[in-house]
């Protein structure tokens, strides 16, 4: 059996995605339709032959990397290079419009990989990652999920600051019953399942839904690298678990449940 990646920061991706974004609008709004095949060779290079051929990503772990404290969480390098294919041929595609003479066509290809790198960047929501994550499902491969359990308390207003932000879940979700706060976005279709879920295999909890993009605070200090990203505590706020990704949800949920029944 072929052995997983190692691990990556992912940070780096993340920088990769916002310089792409930034150039992308910088060219739609100067009208400069060439940074569009420059940056689609720039995320081949990576996407291809790994981190230390893409400008950006060299850029980030000889320069950027070694001024920073060393990363809270590593990640799986498919998922990032997956999405990084995925904007490489919408820049392809975008590039080949250009040189047909459809420059409408060109950049809204451009702006849609703008778009989804600049959300990437800013909330850890990768579109592309999790279309790696499904086909994997799909096709019926090990599944990627995190699952992180820490010591913290949702609740905690004076906690010391921590590496990365600290923000503490709004005093209004305190509702003395076990609860389960649940990372989405407008774009994750599995969301509804998952919380669907969450409220029927366990009717005595509260169930908090938040959209990434109204809780950045949150999201950043809770590691929201997913949709869903769940983090479940005890009725005081103490956390038990992060899950990221649904089928973590439901591995935790089918322990429970079998927890349940050992003990019944």
């Amino acid at each position: 059996m072929a052995s997983s990646p190692a691990p990556i920061d992912p940070r780096g991706p993340r920088t990769n995605q916002a310089v792409l974004a930034g150039a992308l609008l910088l060219g739609f709004l100067t009208g400069q339709w060439l940074v569009v095949p420059v940056f689609g060779v720039v995320l081949f290079l990576g996407a291809a032959f790994g981190p230390k051929w893409g400008p950006v990503l060299r850029f980030y772990a000889s320069v950027i990397k070694p001024r920073l404290a060393p990363p809270h969480e590593l990640e799986d390098p498919r998922p990032p290079r997956f999405a990084a294919t995925v904007g490489v041929l919408f820049l392809g595609s975008s590039t080949i419009a250009f040189l047909a003479g459809a420059s409408m066509l060109g950049w809204t290809l451009a702006m849609i990989v703008a778009a989804l790198a600049a959300a990437a960047a800013t909330t850890g929501i990768c579109v592309g990652c999790e279309m790696y994550v499904l086909f994997v499902r799909v096709r019926g491969g090990v599944r990627v999920v995190t699952i992180e359990r820490e010591e913290s308390r949702l609740f905690d207003t004076d906690r010391p600051e921590r590496k990365g932000g600290w923000a503490a879940v709004p005093a209004a979700h305190q509702t003395g019953k076990p609860l389960w706060l649940v990372f989405t976005t407008e774009f994750c279709a599995v969301c509804p399942r998952v919380v669907e879920q969450i409220s029927t295999q366990r009717p005595g909890d509260s169930v908090v839904v938040l959209n990434v993009a109204e809780h950045l605070d949150l999201a950043s200090a809770y590691k929201v690298r997913r949709a869903p990203t769940v983090v479940r505590a005890e009725a005081d706020g103490s956390v038990i678990v992060r899950l990221s990704g649904a089928d973590a949800v439901r591995a935790e949920l089918d322990a429970l449940e079998r927890e349940s029944v050992a003990v019944g």
